[in-house]
């Protein structure tokens, strides 16, 4: 009785550490972490490249939003979709301008992320986050890549509405229709 309980107790605290997951999971935090080797070996042993959790997050998802350039290189150059969605309509592109990661940005637009999505709650995109912040530099890189400044969120707001609101003075005269 006693070894049983040992047996038992063993087995939830491995269960409860969390030692017990998918590959799919393992992937994605591996990209979470950035950690490149773990990724291509898991990618090199089958596990798709778009494994996404419960909530539509997929491995470019976390790598974008963890500031990890190359691991989103490695994981579009493996078959990541660009323009994949949670299920709230967020994309890879919202998360990297909402993390103010100018670099993936910029990556993410370069090989063709949709720089006008709108997430289904409130309409925002990846402007109105951008301007929202007030990131310039990322503003810019948006607009270069022909960011729609009249777009209005659900409630009316276009993106230099959400700069004055927050401060952003500087941000004004490149938002202005």
């Amino acid at each position: 009785m006693a070894k049983a309980k040992i047996h038992l107790c063993t087995l939830v605290l491995f269960l409860m550490s969390g030692c017990v997951t998918t590959p799919e999971e393992q992937l994605r935090l591996a990209a979470t972490e950035g950690n490149l080797l773990r990724v291509e070996t898991f990618l090199k042993q089958g596990v798709n490249a778009q494994a996404a959790d419960e909530r539509g997050v997929t491995p470019l998802f976390l790598a974008a939003k963890n500031g990890h350039r190359d691991m989103v290189a490695l994981l579009l150059e493996q078959g990541a979709t660009i323009n994949s969605a949670r299920q709230d309509g967020v994309t890879p592109l919202f998360i990297a301008v909402q993390e103010g990661r100018q670099d993936v940005v910029a990556l993410l637009l370069e090989k063709g992320a949709n720089v006008n999505v709108q997430a289904r709650m409130g309409g925002v995109t990846p402007l109105h986050v951008g301007a929202f912040r007030g990131d310039q530099a990322i503003v810019t890189l948006l607009l270069l890549h022909g960011a729609d400044k009249s777009v209005r969120m659900s409630l009316g707001e276009r993106p230099v509405d959400l700069a004055q609101t927050q401060g952003h003075q500087a941000l004004i005269p490149l938002l202005e229709p």
